[in-house]
């Protein structure tokens, strides 16, 4: 086997293994979700807006919900009728400035506040039974591979957002 056989065939394997657990999670985060009435993409929104209190611009907001505009832009605008984000026009007609209002805001920490006491999320189960050399060397070759492919503006996010929920200092109205 030469090896960008080998490279090829490790890609392919990683990649296949991340898109079918990124499938479940989703699945299982959208079942949990139902309670709250919201649909998973529109919680992605949220959850973003939750642990980034500055005023975002929509490019970042699209980066860091790893989809495009129009479909942030549908999510914020279902969002803002449903009373949980505010959307202010920026410095010129282009812009817009984009927060999370106290009820956005609280059904983000409703959730936390349950996944962090009493989950039902398989992932949470899961993670549990990986000792903690092994989840960390699986967090490292994430990062690696976030820095790489997506750049470290999306790793320092998601450093920050679990940094903020492991030592309960989540930004509050």
């Amino acid at each position: 086997m030469n090896l960008l056989n080998e490279q090829f065939h490790n890609s392919y394997l990683a990649f296949s293994f991340m898109r079918g657990l990124n499938l479940a999670i989703e699945n299982d985060l959208r079942k949990s979700l139902k309670r709250y009435e919201i649909s998973f993409p529109a919680f992605r929104i949220l959850w973003i807006l939750y642990f980034d209190s500055n005023n975002i611009n929509m490019s970042d907001l699209t980066y860091l919900a790893q989809t495009n505009i129009s479909n942030v832009f549908r999510q914020l605008m279902k969002l803002k009728e449903e009373g949980l984000v505010d959307i202010e026009n920026g410095n010129d007609a282009r812009t817009k400035e984009i927060s999370l209002n106290e009820s956005g805001q609280k059904l983000v920490q409703d959730f936390i506040e349950e996944n962090t006491t009493n989950s039902n999320l398989h992932i949470v189960a899961s993670i549990e039974r990986i000792s903690k050399e092994d989840f960390s060397k699986f967090i490292e070759v994430f990062a690696l591979l976030s820095d790489e492919l997506l750049g470290k503006q999306y790793s320092e996010f998601l450093k920050k957002s679990s940094n903020a929920i492991l030592n309960n200092s989540i930004n509050t109205p």
